[in-house]
């Protein structure tokens, strides 16, 4: 049996491709919430804890920098993240953006540094309506 690796996952990132609101309105109000499960019960982490973000699908203004821990603890073979996205509506329903979920397995030596768009060919960090970039360490 393999011992667990303590490991922190940090949200580096998001990047806003359609902010889901009418060309007149520049920006859309944004929350995200961040679920990781390594050996244990899943940590989530909601990110602002409270509100939303103004963010614009412009590329000049469409990045947020977080750099937020969203995970740590131990893992022995498997990680799992998932990271959802929402733009918040006032007069109708919230606008969801595309799940972003992966799953890493094996040694955690090789999930070691930072996931991002364009790292990959098939690149699971470049969703059709988002990016996120994030980094996995030892802790």
């Amino acid at each position: 049996m393999s011992e667990s690796t303590r490991i922190r996952v940090t949200l580096r990132w998001v990047q806003i491709l359609d902010n889901k609101e009418p060309f007149f309105k520049e920006r859309g109000e944004f929350f995200f919430r961040a679920r990781v499960r390594g050996d244990g019960a899943p940590q989530e982490t909601r990110i602002p804890e409270e509100g939303t973000f103004e963010i614009s699908d412009h590329p000049a203004w469409n990045k947020v920098t977080f750099d937020r821990v969203i995970f740590e603890g131990p893992v022995k073979d498997t990680l799992e993240i998932q990271i959802e996205g929402e733009e918040v509506d006032r007069t109708s329903a919230n606008d969801a953006l595309e799940l972003y979920k992966r799953t890493f397995t094996g040694d955690p030596s090789a999930w070691l540094g930072e996931h991002s768009p364009h790292d990959e060919d098939e690149d699971p960090e470049n969703l059709k309506d988002w990016r996120v970039c994030y980094r996995i360490e030892r802790a």
